[in-house]
Parts: structure tokens; C-alpha cells; sequence
């Protein structure tokens, strides 16, 4: 009997249902429930795989710095050749503006003794011979002006009988036909002459003659000059590398 009502009071306390409290709400929407998203997944790969990329980036990272590596050599090398050539260009340019200077001089200097030279020469063929060049030009002047009513020949004075000497011959070849007159003048050097005709006149003289050389040559020389400085460098030498 006892047993039967150990029984019926298990029974009992399993079929109890729970109290309800009124502690729910039922006019309230009940609060969604919050899932919480999966964690991602981390991808994974076999080891010999990723050693076998690691491989290949350290191999590509190496090419990169090697290209890179020549690529600023390179530069640098072009940089200091530029540089180089530039010198180079400017030395040259100094050696040719030095040689332009050294010929320019040794030309003024040549040109100088060559005008001094002739000058000695024709002062001292002058002093052996000075009425050469009047006998020439008179002979010259006395076929064309054969029928004019005169001609007056000036000369140095210690010359005049010599002069009248060498030309009266001329003057029977040349069928002259006017009159000749031949005047000694204090101021007329040994080796000049005027001639004068009726409409006109030539003059030999040589001092006149020597101070327009003398002007033709320092003409001459200042453009030579002019034309040395205004070289630029690297001109001179862009055209001597061209060349």
C-alpha cells in the first residue's frame, strides 16, 4: 500500500505543470532573435603551395630591384657622359678659339712684314731706278692723249734731265703731237709723278699709296678679328665634330 502511494506521488510531481505568473506581456511583439553571423571562413592552402608562391614573389621582387638597379645605373652613366661631353666640348671650343687667336696674330704678323718688306724693297728699287714707273706711265699716256695741245709732267727736281732724256724717244714713237713740258717740284718725292692734260691728270704717289695699304690692311685685319671672337665654342666645335 505504501508503495502504491510512493508511486502515485512521483507520478504526481512529473504531471505538475508550472505555475503561470503574469509576469508576460502579451500585447508586445515578441523580440526577434538575434543570430550571430557566421565567422568567416579562412581560406587555407597546402604548405608546398605557398612555399612555392613565396618562392615566386621573392624571385619576382628580385628581378624588379635588379631592372631597377640598371635602370639607375644607366641614368647615371648617361648623366655623367652628357657631363663629360660637355667639358669635352668646352675644351675643345678653348683650344680652337686659342689656335683662331695664334693664327689671327701670326697672319697680322705675316701681313705687317710682308707690307714692310715690299715697302723696303720698293723704296730701294726706287733709289737704283727712280724714273722706271714715271717712263712707264708716261709711255702708257701718250698714245691715247697723242693729238692733246699739251702735256705737264712733274717730277722731283734732280730728275728732270734725266726724265727728259729717257722720254723725248717716247714721244717721236708715240707720234705726240702737242707739247711736253717736265717741271721739277720741291715737294714731289723721288719715284712720283703728275701728269696733266687738258681735261685731266693722273698722280703717282707713293706715300699715299702706302697709307691706303696701310688702311686696306687694318681693315682687313679688325674683320679677321671680328670674326675670330664673335666663334662661339661650341660652335667652332659642333662644326669641327660635324666636319
Amino acid at each position: 500500500m505504501q508503495q502504491g502511494l510512493s508511486s502515485f506521488r512521483r507520478m504526481g510531481s512529473m504531471t505538475n505543470p508550472p505555475k503561470f505568473l503574469f509576469n508576460v506581456d502579451f500585447s508586445e511583439p515578441e523580440e526577434p532573435e538575434v543570430v550571430a553571423p557566421p565567422e568567416p571562413e579562412i581560406p587555407t592552402i597546402p604548405v608546398a603551395e605557398h612555399e612555392q608562391l613565396l618562392k615566386k614573389a621573392r624571385a619576382q621582387a628580385f628581378e624588379e630591384g635588379r631592372t631597377k638597379a640598371l635602370q639607375d645605373l644607366q641614368t647615371k652613366q648617361e648623366t655623367l657622359l652628357t657631363a663629360a661631353a660637355g667639358r669635352l666640348v668646352d675644351a675643345v671650343g678653348d683650344v680652337l678659339k686659342t689656335l683662331d687667336e695664334h693664327q689671327a696674330a701670326q697672319e697680322k704678323d705675316a701681313v705687317s712684314l710682308a707690307f714692310l718688306v715690299a715697302r723696303r724693297l720698293c723704296a730701294h728699287l726706287i733709289a737704283r731706278q727712280p724714273l722706271a714707273e714715271t717712263v712707264a706711265l708716261v709711255s702708257e699716256c701718250l698714245g691715247p692723249l697723242r693729238r692733246s695741245p699739251h702735256l705737264v709732267i712733274r717730277i722731283a727736281e734732280k730728275d728732270v734731265e734725266a726724265l727728259k732724256a729717257q722720254v723725248d724717244p717716247i714721244v717721236h714713237e708715240k707720234g705726240f703731237e702737242g707739247r711736253l713740258v717736265i717741271l721739277g717740284e720741291p715737294e714731289i718725292g723721288r719715284g712720283d709723278c703728275h701728269i696733266e692734260w687738258a681735261d685731266g691728270g693722273i698722280k703717282r704717289d707713293r706715300k699715299a699709296l702706302e697709307n691706303d695699304i696701310d688702311a686696306s690692311i687694318r681693315t682687313y685685319l679688325r674683320a679677321r678679328g671680328a670674326e675670330t671672337r664673335g666663334k662661339t665654342p661650341g660652335t667652332s666645335a659642333q662644326k669641327d665634330t660635324d666636319v
